[in-house]
This record gives structure tokens, C-alpha cells and sequence, in this order.
């Protein structure tokens, strides 16, 4: 019987490069990169959502409304904060700004989305293969009033 080396415990930098490479992926319109992100059970809130979904379903929906060629989309990332749940979980915690044109609608309609003060929270759990996989993330827009 052959075993595995084992898999070394999670670092805050190591989650910091992976929500780095998840934006990556997002702008550059990779959605099979993307769902391969999220753990077959993982819940998303979008910073529109009124509720949950699965994170397979918001791969597709980001299919349909970000990835067209016509859309375009810019994130810049803010200080991530990470804490160490466990030895193979932890949670990422930043603000970004994000910047989308062309944004497909309803009815062939699109529009612009621009959220100044986003906010982010995403839970890294690492896989029996030892790939990390996001099992909730929860994304909300600061409405700063004037």
C-alpha cells in the first residue's frame, strides 16, 4: 500500500494567492477554472443575491452575465485578511473594487456595474486530493451615503 506525503498545513499567504488566482480566473473569463474553485457543495450569496445558491450555479450565472466577449471586467483587491480555521480551512476576508461593462441583462438588455466598496468573504477548505475549494463565499456592496 502507497501513501500520500501528507499535505502541509494551510498559511495566510497560501490563501492569499489563491484568492488571487480566483479573480484571475474571473476576469479573464474562465469559467470551467472557475467552478473548479468551489467544492460540489458550496453556497454562494452574490452581492445582488437574496439568498444562497450552489456554487456550480453561480459559475453559470457569471457564465451568462460576465464572460461574453463584449464584457468587460476589472477587480482590484484590497489588504486580505486570512484566519486559520483549522489546519485545512480558513477564511479569506477583503474589500475589492469591481468594474463591469456590458454586463448581460434580461431581454438582450446590458448594463454597466460598478461597486466602489465590495466586500468579500470566502472559505477555503482543502479536498481529500489536496486541492483548496471554496465552501461558502459571500459577496456585498458597502452603499456609502453622501
Amino acid at each position: 500500500m502507497r501513501y500520500r506525503d501528507p499535505v502541509p498545513n494551510l498559511t495566510p499567504e497560501e490563501i492569499r494567492t489563491e484568492v488571487a488566482r480566483f479573480w484571475n480566473v474571473f476576469t479573464s473569463k474562465a469559467p470551467d477554472l472557475l467552478e473548479e474553485f468551489y467544492a460540489s457543495d458550496a453556497t454562494v450569496f452574490a452581492s445582488t443575491g437574496v439568498r444562497a445558491e450552489p456554487g456550480r450555479l453561480a459559475v453559470t450565472r457569471r457564465r451568462r452575465e460576465y464572460f461574453d466577449k463584449q464584457t468587460s471586467v476589472r477587480v482590484q483587491l484590497g489588504t486580505i485578511d486570512v484566519q486559520l480555521l483549522s489546519d485545512n480551512c480558513a477564511v479569506a476576508s477583503y474589500t475589492f473594487r469591481f468594474d463591469a461593462t456590458r454586463v448581460a441583462g434580461g431581454l438582450g438588455k446590458s448594463s454597466d456595474e460598478h461597486l466602489e466598496h465590495a466586500r468579500a468573504t470566502q472559505v477555503f477548505q482543502r479536498d481529500s486530493e489536496g486541492k483548496l475549494r471554496i465552501v461558502h463565499e459571500h459577496f456585498s456592496a458597502a452603499i456609502i451615503q453622501h
